[in-house]
């Protein structure tokens, strides 16, 4: 018997082979762009030549890899170096260039900036990255002459980047300003924010404006929007040791008025709680986000659940995928009871979990009647 993952390998195998042995050899003059995952790249790029190929675009491939294969010294360089005289005319020859990774590398200097160097040509660039270890931040001044002057032909440059866990020269704190100076005297419009709630190690996060991409890196609760970012689709809030209160979640739902994820995630309590506000902070209270369609509160604390679930603090009218610990839900539905909750889960589809209960609560099924799945995530 084949099973199904099984029968499917075998059918996209045969296509490659295919694609490669009948399909490429025919066509590599006039390919200009590829798009490869890890499992199609080994294949492809032996196969042919592509002189005339200037975007290459790898997906699902992980940081670390991308920026590995393409140094000089590479294996994989070897491999095909008898096909392509000189990788670094391949990337040379680049002319738009993407690489995003919501993964934490710690190879940004070894490996991502000697790559970006290779791309001599580069009109268009696009950086997501998330950088851990460094010895200073990701700034304006570093972007600039280590990358924006290495590519004189470049118009166009989108980035998002994360340095984090740096270590803090107590003696001199960059600020803001700091970080954006050089770029904005190129011509550049970017934001950024830093945070410094360590006391030896410092988080910034520089993005570039206006922000095209779906997802934006973690944010936390420095996190002061510039704009409104109306492409933005998930968005993941991380903030472990400080509490994530209700005025950062007013900036949240006007700054990302087409959310449709969102993850939040703080194991520290709410200082002040929606029906506690003040008389100003009441007329605002509740907040609706109207294209949000999953939640995810894992290990988070009940007080975001109640933020979140409650309808006298939010609307969520396309809320279907609910990801949450099974001891809040219970909390904050009351046992499955609160009319105040069901009405912002009345189209829930998908509930996931972090452990198994061991027993689901005696009103739980008629309490979402359309969920469908109920799955559980192991972390």
């Amino acid at each position: 018997m084949i099973s199904s993952n099984e029968h499917n390998y075998s059918k996209m195998n045969s296509m490659l082979n295919r694609l490669c042995f009948h399909i490429i050899p025919q066509i590599q003059h006039n390919i200009q762009s590829l798009t490869l995952d890890p499992w199609s790249m080994n294949s492809v790029l032996t196969i042919g030549n592509y002189p005339t190929l200037h975007k290459l675009t790898l997906v699902n491939l992980k940081l670390e890899m991308a920026s590995r294969i393409f140094l000089s010294d590479s294996p994989f360089v070897h491999m095909f170096k008898h096909k392509i005289s000189d990788l670094v005319k391949i990337l040379s020859n680049l002319k738009y260039f993407s690489l995003t990774s919501f993964c934490i590398t710690l190879e940004y200097d070894n490996q991502i900036v000697p790559l970006l160097r290779q791309m001599s040509q580069l009109e268009k660039l696009t950086l997501s990255l998330y950088v851990r270890e460094r010895t200073s931040f990701i700034d304006g001044t570093h972007l600039d002459n280590d990358i924006i002057s290495k590519m004189p032909y470049l118009h166009t440059f989108i980035f998002d980047i994360v340095t984090e866990h740096v270590i803090i020269n107590k003696e001199y704190l960059p600020t803001s300003d700091d970080v954006r100076r050089a770029l904005i005297q190129r011509g550049y419009n970017i934001d950024c924010y830093i945070d410094y709630l360590w006391t030896e190690k410092g988080r910034c996060h520089i993005y570039s404006l206006p922000f095209t991409m779906e997802s934006i890196n973690v944010i936390t609760n420095k996190f002061i929007p510039n704009g409104v970012f109306m492409n933005v689709r998930k968005l993941y809030v991380h903030d472990p040791m400080r509490s994530i209160e209700y005025d950062f979640f007013v900036r949240i739902s006007q700054a990302f008025p087409l959310l449709e994820e969102l993850t939040v995630f703080s194991m520290v309590n709410q200082k002040k709680q929606p029906n506690k506000l003040d008389v100003h902070e009441q007329t605002f209270s509740i907040i609706e986000y109207s294209n949000l369609m999953k939640l995810h509160l894992f290990m988070s604390h009940v007080d975001y659940a109640k933020y979140f679930l409650l309808n006298t603090n939010t609307r969520l009218p396309r809320l279907s995928t609910l990801s949450i610990d099974y001891e809040n839900l219970v909390n904050v539905t009351e046992h499955f009871t609160s009319k105040a909750v069901r009405a912002n889960c009345v189209n829930l589809k998908n509930i996931i979990f972090r452990k198994q209960p061991a027993m689901l609560g005696k009103f739980f099924f008629s309490y979402f009647p359309f969920v469908v799945n109920i799955n559980i995530k192991s972390f």
